[in-house]
């Protein structure tokens, strides 16, 4: 059975903070499925880690992932950073709270039970699937941003 992945994430906030959406592209074999949602409030950021968390909870334990994002934050905190975060008590370099811990809990334990490859894309540079994902995040956040317009 192939248990092999790719996922390309993105996340997106219209002032951020603001309107906010997120998106994930999951390949398995011939198979593609896009997942995205959003929120009212919320950051770039928590987009970003939302988006990588989602798309990780549709793999199974055990697969093998490469997971692709323009978020520097994700991918160097999920390669360098998280383990120390937790070691010193979910707090930065400076000394203050860590944000989205509860996010970052969730991915160590995704990140555990997988093996996952966290590989930086730079953004808009063209990647066509990373460039579908950050088109998709926009519309979801672009769509929550409408819907909050209508019901005030």
């Amino acid at each position: 059975m192939n248990k092999q992945f790719f996922i390309f994430t993105d996340g997106s906030a219209i002032g951020n903070p603001g309107p906010a959406g997120w998106a994930a592209i999951v390949i398995h074999g011939t198979r593609r499925q896009e997942i995205a949602g959003s929120v009212p409030w919320s950051t770039v950021s928590e987009m970003e880690l939302r988006a990588a968390v989602e798309a990780l909870r549709l793999t199974p334990s055990g697969a093998r992932i490469e997971l692709h994002s323009d978020s520097e934050l994700l991918i160097h905190g999920m390669r360098f950073r998280v383990f120390r975060w937790r070691r010193y008590g979910w707090r930065n370099s400076r000394g203050f709270d860590l944000q989205h811990q509860e996010l970052w809990r969730e991915l160590i334990l995704l990140n555990a039970d997988r093996t996952i490859r966290w590989l930086w894309v730079k953004g808009h540079s063209g990647h066509p699937i990373q460039t579908r994902a950050d088109a998709i995040a926009y519309q979801a956040a672009r769509a929550v941003a409408a819907q909050e317009r209508i019901a005030a």
